[in-house]
């Protein structure tokens, strides 16, 4: 894996569940902030996109991304991701593609970084913490190589693979062949993702928490509170009632 690494971050303020979450407020700043903050701080890679739909009611991610001078914006189609990310790989000049989404705002550097890490050590062009085991979900970190990107672009099209952006690469490993981050212990339950308002006054409560000693606070951080304050730990099924 050699070239310019882009993390591409999707981002919409339409989301179903939850709209325009990526616009509340996490430690006194949108929740977009803090995800370009972390994904700025991913060791490795060489610049940050975020990747939002065409039309006004999207404008509020333009405002945001205004704050970040280094912080590129790329337009597409809403309802078509792949292309979005594909339309940013080529505005970027990206090489390789590190894919998080922006309601993901205690994703680790660290860990995103250790992707590339591994893609590099392995000589990869696909890579992820794995699917189902290890990291918490909110951490998942995804890399492919701008050309398997493509790939997927040209000659996807199950509406679902459009929508979710890489399912047509991992669902034909003999052709595209991956390597997966693990961890011991396995945090693979812990749900650190905002999908929900209950998801956002959990992922609010962590914030509270640890941004004030750590803004880039990551995996052991966590594990350490919910070692002391188990309490908190087990609030992720009451916050969402």
């Amino acid at each position: 894996m050699t070239g310019r690494v882009v993390v591409i971050i999707q981002a919409r303020m339409t989301s179903t569940r939850l709209p325009g979450k990526v616009t509340l407020p996490l430690a006194g700043a949108p929740m977009l902030n803090r995800v370009l903050e972390r994904a700025s701080a991913i060791p490795g890679a060489d610049h940050v996109c975020i990747a939002a739909p065409e039309g006004e009611v999207h404008d509020p991610i333009a405002d945001i991304v205004r704050q970040f001078p280094d912080v590129s914006l790329v337009r597409g189609p809403e309802g078509d991701v792949l292309r979005r990310y594909a339309l940013a790989a080529d505005a970027t000049d990206a090489t390789t593609v590190i894919r998080i989404t922006s309601d993901c705002p205690l994703i680790d550097p660290q860990v995103s970084g250790a992707v590339i890490g591994l893609a590099r050590a392995t000589g990869s062009s696909l890579a992820r913490t794995a699917h189902d085991r290890g990291y918490p979900h909110g951490y998942d970190t995804e890399l492919m190589s701008a050309e398997l990107l493509r790939v997927a672009d040209r000659d996807a099209i199950d509406p679902f693979d459009r929508e979710h952006v890489t399912p047509f690469l991992w669902n034909r490993p003999d052709e595209f062949p991956a390597v997966f981050l693990d961890r011991r212990p396995d945090r693979r339950s812990w749900r650190l993702t905002v999908d929900t308002p209950g998801d956002y006054r959990y992922c609010s409560a962590l914030y509270e928490k640890l941004y004030p000693r750590n803004p880039l606070f990551g995996i052991g951080d966590l594990e350490q509170l919910f070692a002391t304050d188990p309490v908190l730990f087990g609030r992720s099924s009451e916050l969402d009632c």
